[in-house]
């Protein structure tokens, strides 16, 4: 079983935004340089060609992007509750947020909360506004993600 630090947590919803908007920028780059390659060689239509294709590429990763952005931003508010949840079970146990551990990215039901050598688990209740941490104990191996 896999358990997240706030700093893992916290960092993780960002790093595809980042990629996809390199790769948008990217074709569009080749799509302005295609253009000016074909109105400098207006006989070569391979240019023009390209130009269309580096088009027709950039509209789709936009297209499925957009899908991706609408999913990715629901993770992200997910993950910000389990952001606000482990700040406030650290607060609450006066320990540093480095020592409060989960194993879920999000703020579900059963997640269980590692502080310091101790395990919980959390019942919510259904609005996710009220939690009550219940000792337990682990039977597999744990592997940390800071």
């Amino acid at each position: 079983m896999t358990f997240y630090g706030i700093n893992y947590l916290q960092s993780q919803h960002g790093i595809n935004q980042v990629v996809r908007f390199v790769i948008i920028i990217a074709l569009c780059v080749a799509l302005v340089a295609f253009f000016a390659l074909y109105l400098r060689h207006r006989l070569k239509t391979k240019y023009r060609d390209l130009g269309i294709i580096a088009l027709l590429l950039a509209v789709l990763v936009v297209g499925s992007g957009y899908t991706q952005f609408q999913q990715s931003e629901t993770a992200s508010a997910k993950s910000e509750q389990m952001v606000n949840f482990v700040t406030q079970v650290a607060k609450e146990r006066h320990v540093s947020q480095d020592d409060v551990l989960v194993n879920s990215k999000y703020l579900n039901q059963d997640v269980i909360v590692k502080i310091g050598k101790k395990y919980y688990t959390v019942n919510l209740n259904t609005d996710y506004t009220a939690y009550k941490l219940t000792e337990t104990h682990m039977l597999t191996d744990v592997k940390v993600e800071k």
